[in-house]
């Protein structure tokens, strides 16, 4: 499911919660369909083209019935035998994009929009074996992502990811008839693509092209596509730390700060995706990075000294403390991803970022410590393992008191930091 909320620092936000009961039924309904798929296909496909067709000439027509019947389309991918599969699909594609024309309103074709992408993404069998399809469909989720409506710019960026993660090999191989992968062309065009995306769908959408680059098995390789999608964000970066390091109060400009945080959240979203070979873009911008870190945590300290706790509430030291728990974040996102690489992580990462977080950390108000301080310690400790042996004790001296005498003191204030300082302390005995 997927919620709008407002976060911590005052953004609008899609929240995704995994389990409810609502997905357990999905998850039942689903697998009946699955079965009475496989009892009679052929009753199956007479019965969705039926009630499609109820749709097309508007007996049945709504928003419910046809989210209802594209959702049990998708639900049975892979139960029909690929050339019954293959038919069905082209009908049922057909007669969607033939409804998205008969309809009129901007909020109604949204509706079949969203609706035609839910279905193909959920179709990769049929996807992989049809790569002039393939590259259609990607590039009509393109178009969709300059869609004034927003909700089909989430749909289109969040179809974009679940095709790039299942047929992400497809769009770096050279296909015949083409003059270089698909995903250069996607790359080199990203500015244009995304001109019209929010912060958030931009993140996803590098997300999606951060599959694709996973899938590129030559490190060399590898690392030209990640330069060539961080690019425009590092130009950013480089040009508003600059700034900074010319005159600090650059900082107290609110689009700054959040410009910033954007970058990082980018750099987040990309990392996860692409994995352990993303240190060539961390490497880029780590040592600033740690460099923002420290001088937004003295401008946090300093505001909350001269105001108490109360400034932790103001837009821009939210919007710095983001900064810092999107660098934490990434870190913590790298390390869960460094198989093979945990004795550089240990020598070149770790020292400095432990430098800059603890003391801050144990130095700040309880309201501006940042329980992904905690996190991100407890990724680094269970990666690490005995590395990080000898660290230990300074890490216990920054956050062991000052977070108990946070939580000590009733069962409810800091949820987080509760929990993090317990799995800290489950991860430091295990390892």
């Amino acid at each position: 499911e997927v919620l709008i909320v407002e976060n911590d620092e005052g953004e609008i936000v899609r929240e995704f919660i995994k389990e409810t009961d609502t997905i357990t039924l999905y998850k039942a309904q689903r697998e009946c369909l699955i079965y009475l798929t496989h009892l009679d296909s052929k009753d199956m496909e007479n019965i969705m083209v039926e009630k499609l067709n109820r749709q097309m000439d508007g007996s049945e027509w709504s928003w419910s019935n046809l989210n209802k019947l594209c959702w049990a389309i998708g639900s049975i991918s892979g139960s029909m035998s690929e050339d019954q599969e293959r038919r069905v699909l082209v009908i049922i594609i057909k007669d969607l994009l033939s409804l998205c024309e008969l309809k009129r309103g901007k909020d109604n074709k949204a509706v079949v929009a969203s609706n035609i992408m839910y279905v193909v993404g959920q179709y990769p069998r049929f996807l992989k074996a049809h790569w002039k399809f393939l590259k259609t469909v990607a590039n009509k989720l393109f178009e969709f992502m300059h869609e004034l409506h927003e909700g089909v710019r989430d749909m289109a960026c969040d179809t974009f990811v679940t095709i790039a993660i299942r047929c992400r090999r497809h769009f770096i191989a050279h296909q015949p008839g083409e003059a270089a992968p698909f995903v250069d062309e996607i790359i080199a065009n990203a500015d244009s693509i995304t001109s019209d995306l929010m912060p958030q769908q931009v993140n996803r959408f590098c997300e999606a092209v951060g599959y694709l680059i996973s899938a590129q098995l030559n490190t060399q390789t590898q690392a030209q596509l990640i330069s060539g999608l961080m690019k425009p964000y590092n130009d950013v970066w480089n040009s508003l730390v600059q700034k900074v390091g010319e005159n600090i109060n650059v900082l107290e400009d609110l689009a700054v700060v959040k410009q910033l945080g954007n970058v990082l959240r980018v750099n987040v979203s990309a990392c996860g995706a692409v994995g352990k070979g993303f240190i060539s873009q961390i490497g880029n911008i780590y040592i600033d990075m740690l460099g923002l870190y420290k001088a937004v945590s003295e401008i946090i300290s300093s505001c909350v000294a001269r105001d108490g706790a109360v400034a932790t509430k103001y837009a821009n030291v939210r919007a710095m403390r983001t900064i810092k728990k999107e660098a934490l974040m990434l870190v913590d996102t790298y390390v869960k991803h460094c198989e093979g690489e945990v004795a550089a992580v240990n020598e070149n990462m770790v020292p400095p970022l432990l430098e800059a977080v603890l003391a801050d950390y144990a130095q700040n108000v309880p309201p501006a410590r940042d329980a992904e301080v905690l996190k991100t310690v407890n990724t680094i400790t269970s990666t690490l393992g005995g590395l990080m042996t000898d660290k230990i004790p300074v890490v216990f001296d920054s956050v062991f008191e000052s977070t108990i005498n946070m939580i000590n003191q009733d069962f409810t204030d800091y949820p987080e930091h509760r929990l993090a300082i317990y799995q800290l302390l489950q991860t430091i005995n295990q390892k």
